[in-house]
């Protein structure tokens, strides 16, 4: 399928803290229907960032029962 469509596409959000080097400050992009639904983002680091990953280590950690497969369905990105 090949749909033409007007959106919106910004590099406004930010990502990270800045406060150490697991957390950079970085531009996200975003693309957005006129509608203001979000159909698109690339984090300038990856989609999954570094927090992202951090996270799933500490979700890993923290249920060492789970098989890959459970983890990857319970884990959450915030």
């Amino acid at each position: 399928m090949i749909q033409v469509k007007e959106l919106i596409v910004t590099d406004l959000s930010r990502k990270g803290t800045g406060t150490s080097e697991i957390s950079p400050v970085r531009t996200v992009l975003e693309v957005y229907t006129k509608d203001g639904e979000l159909v698109a983002t690339n984090d300038t680091l990856g989609n999954y960032s570094v927090e992202d990953l951090h996270s799933l280590a500490a979700f890993c950690l923290a249920n060492k029962e789970l098989s890959a497969k459970e983890v990857l369905q319970k884990w959450r990105k915030d």
